[in-house]
């Protein structure tokens, strides 16, 4: 009865462990497509991106006064 309680448990064990591991693999081929679809769209979008300006930094600071209110 025991080995029977055990028997069990490790097959328990067994079933889980490999459906993890199914999970992990259907996992891994999800993102590796989603990576080559994102490359295929990133290919296939003709954007043009306009140069990037830099601005100078502006920023007045407050007086004295203007802070303690």
């Amino acid at each position: 009865m025991h080995s029977d309680l055990l028997l069990d448990a490790v097959r328990a064990e067994a079933a889980y462990r490999a459906e993890e591991l199914r999970k992990a693999g259907r996992s891994a081929w999800a993102a590796r497509a989603r990576g080559a679809v994102r490359h295929v769209r990133a290919a296939r979008a003709d954007v043009t991106v306009p140069a990037q300006e830099r601005r100078e930094a502006s920023r007045e600071t407050a007086s004295v006064g203007e802070t303690a209110r």
